[in-house]
C-alpha cells in the first residue's frame, strides 16, 4: 500500500516548482533561477532546457554537468541555475526538469527576458554593475572567444567542402581521361583494320 501511495505521488504530484515565472536580466549580467522540488527526487537527474513547448525543448545541461554559459547546482531540494554573460539571444522560455523512469518528466517553466538597456536600474544595481567591470570584460572576452571558435569551425567546414570538391573534380577528370583513352584505342583499332578490309575488297575473285 505504501509503495502504491509513493508511486501515485511520483506520477501525479507537481515535483518541480519554479520560483518565478518571469525573470529579467541585462546584457553581460547574470541571472539565477531556483527550481524547488520534492526531496523524493534528490537522486534523480535534473536538467535545464530551452523552448516554448516542454516536450520539444532543447536540453542545455544535465546535472551535475555545466557549461561555460550555464551552471547547475543541485542542493537536494533545489536546482539552482545560473546563466552568466547574458546576451539578447538568451531571451526565451526555459524549463527545469526532473528525469523520471516510469512517468513523464516533471517540469516547470519561466520566461527569461534579457534587456540591453540599463537605464531603469536602481542605484544599488548601478553601483554593483560599475564594480563588476572585470566581469563584464571577461564576458566580452568570452563572447569574442565563442565567436572566434565559431569562425574557426566555419573555416574548417569550408576547407572540408573545398577538399571534397577537389576530390570530386580529380575523380571526374581521371574518369574522363580513362574514357577518352578507351575511345582512342578503339579508333586506332578501327584504323588498323580498315586497310586490310580495303585490300581484301580490291582482290578480284578468280572463277573456278
Amino acid at each position: 500500500m505504501r509503495v502504491f501511495i509513493l508511486l501515485s505521488l511520483a506520477l501525479f504530484s507537481e515535483a518541480m516548482v519554479m520560483d518565478e515565472k518571469v525573470k529579467t536580466g541585462f546584457v553581460l549580467d547574470t541571472a539565477s533561477v531556483v527550481c524547488n522540488y520534492d526531496a523524493y527526487y534528490k537522486d534523480h537527474p535534473k536538467y535545464w532546457c530551452q523552448g516554448y513547448f516542454r516536450d520539444y525543448c532543447n536540453i542545455i545541461a544535465f546535472t551535475p554537468n555545466s557549461t561555460n554559459h550555464v551552471v547547475l547546482r543541485d542542493t537536494g531540494s533545489q536546482l539552482i541555475v545560473t546563466v552568466s554573460c547574458l546576451v539578447k539571444e538568451d531571451t526565451g522560455w526555459y524549463w527545469c526538469g526532473i528525469q523520471r523512469d516510469f512517468a513523464r518528466d516533471d517540469m516547470d517553466f519561466t520566461q527569461l527576458i534579457v534587456d540591453d538597456n540599463g537605464a531603469g536600474l536602481d542605484s544599488d544595481f548601478s553601483s554593483r554593475k560599475d564594480s563588476s567591470g572585470s566581469k563584464n570584460s571577461s564576458c566580452r572576452a568570452s563572447k569574442v572567444v565563442r565567436k572566434a571558435g565559431n569562425s574557426r569551425m566555419s573555416i574548417l567546414i569550408i576547407c572540408v567542402l573545398i577538399t571534397v570538391l577537389e576530390i570530386i573534380i580529380i575523380f571526374s577528370y581521371l574518369s574522363m581521361r580513362k574514357r577518352s583513352q578507351k575511345i582512342r584505342r578503339a579508333s586506332d583499332k578501327d584504323l588498323t583494320r580498315s586497310p586490310q578490309t580495303s585490300q581484301a575488297s580490291s582482290v578480284i575473285p578468280t572463277p573456278l
